[in-house]
Formats: C-alpha cells, sequence, structure tokens
C-alpha cells in the first residue's frame, strides 16, 4: 500500500466527526499528514497548493445545503493524483447507485472502523473500485430502483441546474462550452422524457438525484 508519501483529508462539515474520524487515520500511521476541512474555499485552495501530492481524500456524502458529489470532478480538475473515498452512513439504494456513478474509488459507511479502512485502501492499490459491506448491502439490494440514467457529467450539470445556474453559469463551473451544457440538457430531458428544465429537476426530486 503506498501511502506514505500521500497526503491524507477529511473533508465533513460536522466538526465533532471530521475530528473522531481524522484521530482513527492518524492511528493507522499510513500517510505522511492528515489535514480536515470544512470550508470548500480553503479545501480547494490546499488542493491546487499541492497539486502534485497524492492526496487520499475521505469524503462526506451530506453537507451543508447539499451534496458532495458535485465535488467530486471539481477534486479531480485541482489535483489529478486525489484518491476519493466517499464516506457516508446512506441507506437509500437510488442514493448509494448515484453515489457510485461518480465513479469514487473507495465508498464506506461513516461506523467503519480500522479494519474496513484497510479492507479499502488494499482495494484501491490494487486498481479496484471498494464499497464497504454495509453500504454494498443497498447497491446490491433486488429492490433497488432501476438504474441512474445519467452519466456522472450529467448529474454534475444537474446539480449546478438545481442551484439556479444559467446554462453559461454552469458552463463556467464545469469548465465546458455553452454548446456542450445545452447538448447535456437535451440528452437529460429525453432520457427522463420531459419537456422543460422544471420537469427535469421535478424527476431528478424524485430520484433523489439532487
Amino acid at each position: 500500500m503506498e501511502t506514505k508519501n500521500a497526503i491524507a483529508i477529511i473533508f465533513d462539515d460536522h466538526s465533532l466527526f471530521a475530528d473522531s474520524f481524522s484521530a482513527l487515520i492518524e492511528r493507522l500511521e499510513l500517510f505522511r499528514g492528515v489535514h480536515t476541512f470544512n470550508s470548500e474555499k480553503e479545501f480547494s485552495r490546499f488542493l491546487v497548493q499541492n497539486s502534485q501530492t497524492p492526496v487520499y481524500l475521505f469524503l462526506d456524502y451530506y453537507l451543508k445545503d447539499k451534496n458532495a458529489l458535485p465535488l467530486i470532478n471539481e477534486i479531480r480538475r485541482l489535483n489529478r493524483h486525489t484518491t476519493v473515498i466517499v464516506v457516508s452512513s446512506v441507506a437509500n439504494p437510488i442514493t448509494v447507485a448515484n453515489i457510485l456513478a461518480y465513479g469514487p474509488n473507495g465508498f464506506i459507511s461513516k461506523s467503519s472502523g480500522f479494519n474496513t479502512i484497510l479492507e479499502c485502501l488494499a482495494a484501491i492499490s490494487r486498481g479496484e473500485q471498494y464499497v464497504c459491506p454495509v453500504i454494498g448491502e443497498f447497491a446490491d439490494s433486488k429492490n433497488q430502483p432501476n438504474k441512474i440514467p445519467f452519466s456522472s457529467r450529467e448529474l454534475e450539470v444537474l446539480q449546478y441546474f438545481a442551484k439556479g445556474l444559467s446554462i453559461a453559469d454552469t458552463a463556467e463551473q464545469t469548465h465546458l462550452s455553452k454548446h456542450t451544457i445545452v447538448a447535456h440538457r437535451r440528452k437529460m430531458m429525453t432520457k427522463a422524457q420531459v419537456n422543460s428544465i422544471t420537469e427535469l429537476l421535478a424527476y431528478a426530486r424524485s430520484k433523489e438525484l439532487i
């Protein structure tokens, strides 16, 4: 497990959990440093300043007033050496499928202990995506609804639309052209079989995608 030169980061807006999880990671003695953040701006600045440093990010899914999924693509743009491990206790198959659609390197429960974290890191070092057994039960649930119809990029664009951003603003945030954003919107509306952005957002909320 080549993590000795890497930095571990815990991004969680609940400081109590962030501090306790940080202490757990420090006790593993696998990383050369462990940092916690609850400010997106400070976190982004740190990633830019350490853009050549391998980072293992333990990312909480539920953040204040939003979920963390749009951050995943942005984080990978800021530091391509970032390994993303989502940490959450979600119990909804739709939400689990939505998270996995973003392709995190790992997905573990907030109740995970030493062994689960070590299993996760070992799987990632082998080039495998790791989903802990607790979360995996929901991912493999026979009662799981139909597969999420949108790609991770479409889901990212959808998050910005849900915030009320215009096509131009969304293009700027995602570093894509306005033409590409319009194309993504058109494809999503076709997949959801709706005729307006309002109906698309209503569909996304019904599926707990936003």
